[in-house]
């Protein structure tokens, strides 16, 4: 099987990246949010790698 796992590692980058964006337009719900998400993306990416080796 190959390896897939940067794909949710870019789905953390581009969710942190949004909800950085939300905090400079001050919409703090969409940003807990978005920081919420990009957590669960870094870590659905941690154990995909943990579970390729």
């Amino acid at each position: 099987m190959r390896n897939y796992a940067w794909i949710w590692f870019a789905g953390f980058v581009a969710w942190l990246v949004d909800g950085i964006i939300s905090l400079r337009l001050h919409s703090m719900q969409h940003a807990q949010l978005a920081f919420l998400v990009a957590m669960v993306f870094l870590a659905a990416g941690l154990f995909y790698r943990r579970q390729q080796r």
